[in-house]
């Protein structure tokens, strides 16, 4: 009975450690991979191209003649492109009531469609305005000062128009690729202006056009 018994226990015990050692055999092992991913986007700035140009076809470099307006005897120098700007632009009066006109075009040859966003007016040397009258040597300050009154700057971007003062936000304003549209910067001596007694100088500031690839 009692050897039975024994041979009961030594039984169960066999199949017991034959059953661990069946799941050790069968056990498996895991381990777990990462993969660690990102990416960076630097967009090439020379694909956003806005350029000055004297035609509204192509890319061009001519020079551009202003055209005298209003009364008789005006006349102008001729204005030079390279590239973002254009310089020279320079009339050159006799009296009230004249004015120049010297029209050019913006070419967009980037890959983005352009918004213009801005045309500020930057203030002469040594002055808190756009313009700045210097009288010669022998005409009198006073009169110069009331003449300076008349002068005026108007540019004028397809329909957006800003007259001496700076436009600051201009929305709805686009040029689209491969296309060009034109600019007008009339510089004017406006009719019953004031008369100085000599010659003097007009300085006017520097106008920025800005363009930017979103409204």
């Amino acid at each position: 009975m009692e050897r039975d018994r024994n041979s009961k226990i030594l039984a169960i015990i066999a199949l017991t450690v034959a059953v661990i050692g069946l799941s050790l055999g069968f056990a498996a092992f895991s381990q777990t991979l990462t993969i660690h991913s990102s990416a960076e986007v630097k967009p090439d700035q020379t694909a956003f191209n806005v350029k000055f140009s004297s035609s509204e076809e192509s890319l061009a470099t001519e020079e551009i003649t202003g055209v005298p307006g209003g009364e008789a005897g005006a006349t102008a120098d001729q204005a030079t492109i390279s590239d973002t700007e254009i310089s020279g632009l320079k009339a050159k009066f006799t009296k009230p009531g004249q004015d120049v006109t010297y029209t050019f075009y913006v070419r967009n040859e980037g890959e983005y469609d352009a918004y213009l966003k801005s045309i500020t007016y930057q203030n002469a040397s040594g002055v808190g305005t756009s313009i700045n009258c210097k009288p010669g040597s022998d005409t009198d300050a006073g009169l110069v000062a009331a003449a300076c009154t008349g002068m005026k700057v108007t540019v004028t971007v397809n329909s957006t128009e800003s007259t001496t003062e700076s436009k600051p936000s201009i929305t709805e304003h686009e040029l689209k690729k491969a296309t060009g549209e034109k600019v007008e910067v009339k510089i004017e001596y406006t009719a019953g202006s004031g008369v100085a007694d000599g010659d003097f100088t007009v300085e006017i500031g520097d106008i920025k056009l800005l363009y930017k690839s979103q409204d």
